[in-house]
């Protein structure tokens, strides 16, 4: 907020103050020298104009709503499949994956690619994608003509496959999110994993133990990744307002606390 008086915040927004405008008087001097010849004065517009700064956000500021968002899809619909709730009220996860998941993940992965974080941009604006894309199909908007076609193991098989290459290429995230810091790996390798399980299930197919197994495993696993990127999204969110309160265990693990004990002065001998 620009405050008056403080002449650095107007400046950094992109604001001049009337009082650091030239008067009139001053003005007209310098319209009185534009006759001489060979000399070029600039306009009032190319003087006294202040280009705004360009909008950059910082890394990261994106990180919370998006995982955030993301937590609430995966442990509604780890709920339904962990058999907490009747699975025929899955149909729940939709609105949740659409209305809350689709845009918190698009809105926090435009903000980190404009703060140049491919990481966290891609993997956000992706993951959006996912959300849309599976809450169509369990809605049902494509899912009577896939059934009609290809019968409900032709659908099982479709379905597990789109859950399997997302557990590839989340994998493949993982190995960057060990980089991060434990919550954003515990969220992406627990992710992946349920990804195997629910498309394992869904190839399996058919009503046996083996599939319910897998099933509730991996509706079980999904909470669990629900709440670790929920650590990773409180995190973030409250330690810029408290300070480091809620420990995020940064890469290299167990490096910090080597370092912040090697910064403690020993005590004089006697």
């Amino acid at each position: 907020m620009c405050r008056r008086g403080d002449a650095g915040s107007c400046h950094n927004q992109g604001w001049s103050r009337a009082a650091e405008r030239p008067g009139p008087e001053e003005v007209s001097k310098v319209s009185d020298q534009t006759d001489r010849p060979g000399e070029h004065y600039a306009s009032q517009h190319e003087s006294f104009s202040v280009a705004a700064e360009p909008f950059a956000p910082q890394a990261g500021i994106g990180v919370s709503l998006s995982v955030g968002v993301f937590g609430f899809s995966v442990i509604m619909l780890g709920l339904a499949d962990a058999r907490v709730f009747t699975p025929l009220a899955t149909s729940i996860f939709v609105p949740v994956a659409i209305g809350l998941g689709v845009f918190g993940l698009t809105f926090g992965g435009i903000y980190e690619l404009r703060a140049n974080n491919v990481f966290a941009g891609t993997f956000s604006l992706l993951y959006a994608g996912f959300l849309l894309a599976t809450g169509l199909i369990l809605r049902g908007t494509f899912s009577p003509a896939l059934l009609t076609t290809a019968g409900a193991d032709g659908f099982g098989d479709a379905f597990g496959t789109w859950l399997l290459l997302w557990c590839v290429f989340t994998a493949g995230l993982t190995i960057a999110a060990y980089q991060v810091n434990m919550p954003a790996f515990l969220a992406f390798a627990l992710l992946a994993l349920a990804y195997l399980l629910l498309g394992w299930a869904n190839i399996a197919g058919g009503t046996g133990s083996f599939t319910t197994f897998l099933t509730k495993a991996g509706g079980w696993v999904l909470v669990l990744d629900g709440l670790a990127a929920w650590w990773l999204s409180l995190g973030l969110a409250i330690n810029s307002v408290v300070g480091d309160r809620i420990p995020l265990m940064p890469y290299p693990y167990g490096q910090q606390a080597q370092t912040e004990a090697a910064d403690v002065a020993p005590l004089p001998a006697r």
